[in-house]
């Protein structure tokens, strides 16, 4: 008899955020979000809109489900295109209520922060220091600096406070960005939050885009 083989490969839930094409108050919620979320730094942002560019993006990321930021009818709408993406979330990847604790039904940067523990990276990072970049929302490169360096939502917006969280663990120092001066030379050197949501997420050449 034929023997059949089956190879399993686990990851994080993989979100694709849908934004409306130009809301770029959806495009920061999104990516703050992502950054919360341990391998969040590979969800990717479909517009609305766009549906075949949308598909090509669903099927390289091999996207698990599709979550709509922003009130726009499109969006909101625009899941009900890939009926095969089930969202077991509803209206959000939180739970709890007003006054309960909050967290995350996704595994977020607090499962990473638990999993670095007493681990030989834990020592690494403290030794290159954690920093957290910040800007001026009015700097031309707000948009890319998110994009690069990471932010958390407020707490008021999650109920967690995941800066503080951050700040706390690693004792993590603010580092800003002025408009005014060049970029520091050693940014990349340091671990900041974008690294946190990446941290021992390898990716599996074994399985192709698509596949599985």
């Amino acid at each position: 008899m034929d023997t059949l083989r089956v190879d399993i490969c686990y990851h994080p839930i993989r979100i694709a955020w849908v934004i409306k094409s130009g809301d770029l108050d959806a495009f920061r919620q999104a990516v703050r979000l992502s950054y919360t979320l341990w391998g969040g730094r590979f969800n990717p942002i479909v517009m609305a809109g766009r549906e075949d560019e949308a598909q090509r993006l669903v099927d390289l990321f091999r996207v698990d489900l599709l979550l709509p930021v922003g009130n726009a009818d499109e969006v909101k709408r625009f899941p009900e295109k890939f009926p095969y993406l089930i969202n077991p979330f509803h209206d959000s990847i939180l739970i709890g209520g007003a006054n309960e604790h909050k967290r995350a039904q996704l595994l977020d940067v607090q499962n990473a922060l638990a999993h670095l523990r007493d681990k030989p990276e834990w020592k690494a990072i403290n030794d290159k220091g954690m920093r957290i970049d910040t800007w001026q929302d009015e700097d031309p490169l707000a948009d890319v600096f998110l994009s690069q360096f990471g932010s958390y939502p407020s707490a008021d917006e999650t109920g967690i406070d995941y800066r503080e969280m951050l700040t706390k663990v690693f004792e993590a120092t603010e580092v800003s960005l002025a408009s005014a001066s060049p970029i520091p030379a050693d940014i990349l050197d340091h671990p900041a939050i974008a690294y946190l949501s990446r941290h021992a997420i390898d990716r599996r050449y074994g399985v192709e885009a698509g596949v599985g």
